[in-house]
């Protein structure tokens, strides 16, 4: 949820460029609307408890076994979608704490608006 407010904070930005912006969770609606509610007004938020996106893009972190409650989890990364939904460009680290810079997504498709 911390990178969800680092994205709050710059949704400006994206928007200047004509990105729209949004994060996909597996934590549930109540969960997300608290969060949403304190600490991140105007980003869309969707709730994917059952990890159907999640599943739909490959990203399912399959380090969780049924039953934990980190099953459903997706790996951090950012998906940058055409207004088909076809994906243009993918933002991936390793390992669950290491996230995707915004700043670095930022440069990049500040670049590719200039090309």
């Amino acid at each position: 949820m911390h990178q969800a407010v680092a994205w709050h904070r710059k949704i400006d930005k994206f928007e200047a460029l004509g990105f729209k912006v949004a994060t996909v969770t597996y934590d549930d609606v109540r969960a997300l609307k608290r969060f949403h509610q304190r600490m991140a007004p105007g980003l869309t938020m969707i709730a994917d408890d059952k990890s159907r996106i999640i599943r739909k893009f490959g990203l399912l972190n399959e380090n969780y076994s049924p039953g934990s409650y980190s099953y459903g989890v997706a790996h951090p990364i950012i998906l940058v979608l055409d207004q088909s939904g076809r994906v243009t460009h993918r933002f991936s680290e390793r390992g669950y704490m290491s996230r995707p810079s915004v700043n670095l997504v930022l440069k990049t498709l500040r670049g590719r608006r200039k090309g």
